[in-house]
């Protein structure tokens, strides 16, 4: 009986030994299958491991997400629902969270943080830029099949600045609070922190692409000059009784 209690037992170790000495390829493999992530120079283990460089495709565009780590949580293959803790740096770029890949295409994020350049945002008007740094945290975050199920978490935007294609404006602080619609896009309810435009409303953008816009807003006496607003301002804003101007547009 000790003899098979031994065998059994160093057989066990051995599967343990093998299981926890899986190379990082194999997650890496796993994770990159789909087309959309793309890793180089990955060591470690499928449990513990990284890659010196990590880039994403959204929309036909690769964006550069530095080094990327990970660690999984072995419990979590038990459900069918591998969770991975990962994070990735780069200059001004960070990123952190657990991640869960379930059935059906479907995948949950939580806990996370993200911290990028403003520059990094896509799709806007000819000669128009911004700068700034975009910080989020997201509580939770559900999709499937490319449908947004959930959504929980917060977003801001400081040092903002616009470029108009003939000098830099200083426009403050914003914030938002996110969350999912019924439809599946994204909603956030945009307030300014600070700087020469007071703003609330709430933005709607859908999945497939596209922003519902549905704002009102005052502007400094100042800034309001120094934009020349008198001019341009009646062609895309309404005014309201409470002297605040009203936007509505979809884009």
């Amino acid at each position: 009986m000790s003899k098979i209690y031994w065998i059994l037992l160093a057989v066990i170790c051995w599967l343990v030994f093998v299981i926890v000495q899986i190379p990082a390829s194999w997650g890496g493999y796993m994770m990159t299958r789909n087309g959309a992530l793309a890793l180089t120079g990955i060591s470690g283990t499928v449990w513990h491991g990284r890659a010196s460089m990590a880039s994403i495709s959204i929309d036909g565009r690769d964006y550069s997400l530095g080094e990327l780590s990970w660690n999984l949580h072995p419990m979590s293959l038990l459900k069918l629902s591998p969770c991975a803790d990962i994070s990735t740096n780069l200059e001004r770029q960070q990123v952190s969270g657990t991640a869960c890949a379930g059935l059906n295409n479907k995948l949950t994020l939580s806990n996370a943080d993200i911290s990028v350049p403003a520059s990094l945002v896509q799709g806007l008007p000819d000669n128009i830029e911004i700068a700034g740094q975009v910080s989020a945290h997201i509580k939770s975050l559900e999709l499937k099949q490319q449908t947004l199920l959930a959504l929980a978490g917060n977003i801001s935007w400081s040092a903002a600045r616009l470029n108009n294609g003939q000098r830099w404006l200083n426009l403050g602080a914003f914030a938002a609070e996110l969350s999912a619609t019924d439809s599946g896009a994204i909603l956030a309810e945009v307030f300014s922190l600070e700087g020469p435009i007071d703003l609330k409303g709430n933005v709607t953008m859908p999945l497939a692409g596209g922003v519902i816009i549905d704002v009102d807003f005052t502007l400094s006496d100042s800034f309001s000059t120094d934009v020349q607003a008198n001019q341009w301002l009646p062609m895309i804003a309404t005014p309201l009784d409470n002297g605040r101007q009203q936007i509505q547009m979809q884009l």
